[in-house]
């Protein structure tokens, strides 16, 4: 019987969208299928439009970092999409995205994937890199670790709950 759910991602940056666009196709099928919009969440206000433009079978995939401390656009925005009826679920880098490529691979530093110099530069090169999914590989990328972890740190730990992990991976 198919699935009449809809996932929709909001990532927090360009290098989210492109790990779940990557690995949300053949031939991995790793990620559940869904637009994968950048829309950073936690700093910025959702509009009504944004909202009403959802479908109401809609559930949708928070994807953000951790590393910061102002909580009221985020929970404003939480408010918003529940008054509205969806199903809303937190993918949480901890720290931040960098980190989790770290924790995923071999790499004891995220710089040393593209012999770069900063976090900057390596956003760069990951958005830009045409084979994101050979070159993740070759620093021994272990999917089932990417944002696996969980978050104790306040304010985020009450949004973690290991069901939205398993529900992006299709568990």
């Amino acid at each position: 019987m198919a699935s009449n759910k809809i996932y929709h991602y909001f990532v927090e940056g360009e290098c989210e969208e492109k790990l779940i666009n990557t690995y949300k196709t053949s031939p991995y099928y790793y990620f559940q299928s869904g637009k994968v919009e950048v829309f950073n969440f936690i700093n910025k206000e959702i509009s009504k439009q944004r909202i009403i433009a959802l479908n109401k079978n809609t559930i949708v995939i928070l994807v953000y970092d951790i590393d910061i401390e102002n909580m009221k656009t985020f929970e404003g925005n939480i408010k918003k999409l529940d008054q509205a009826g969806f199903k809303v679920y937190h993918i949480q880098s901890i720290k931040r995205f960098e980190d989790e490529i770290v924790y995923s691979t071999n790499l004891k530093n995220i710089n040393k994937m593209f012999n770069t110099e900063s976090y900057d530069e390596f956003k760069h090169r990951f958005i830009n890199q045409s084979d994101i999914d050979k070159k993740l590989e070759r620093v021994g990328f272990d999917k089932d670790k990417i944002w696996s972890r969980s978050n104790t740190n306040k304010p985020f730990k009450k949004y973690f709950k290991i069901e939205a992990i398993n529900l992006i991976r299709k568990k």
